[in-house]
């Protein structure tokens, strides 16, 4: 009776072996977004108060990006990012699932973690 169950501890060992060779895929998992030339609007991924330059940095080809724009209902106005200008951008950071408006000069896509991730 007792030789049945030692197959039990091998089993244990490979379902741990198998979760930590795929948590690291699943916690770096990405999701990419297409982007025509415009303005896109876009959810973010990314945690809360994430910098927008971080965003910004997801966004290919390179020199695709022109700026972003985040609206704040409650106030009634825009706060925007340029690319050419980041240190005169009032855009600053980004919240988790919030919309921002991804404007690029050519096709282009943008690349934040995974809903999940």
């Amino acid at each position: 009776m007792v030789k049945r169950w030692l197959w039990l501890p091998g089993l244990v060992a490979a379902v741990f072996l198998v979760a930590a060779a795929v948590a690291p895929r699943l916690a770096s998992a990405q999701r990419t977004v297409d982007l025509v030339v415009g303005c896109n609007p876009v959810s973010i991924t990314y945690d809360n108060g994430t910098a927008i330059t971080t965003v910004a940095a997801g966004v290919e080809p390179a020199g695709s990006l022109e700026t972003m724009w985040k609206y704040l209902p409650a106030e009634g106005r825009w706060l925007g990012y340029m690319a050419s200008a980041p240190e005169a951008s009032d855009l600053q950071t980004v919240e988790r699932l919030g919309v921002v408006f991804v404007c690029v000069n050519a096709v282009a896509t943008i690349t934040m973690p995974q809903i999940g991730g």
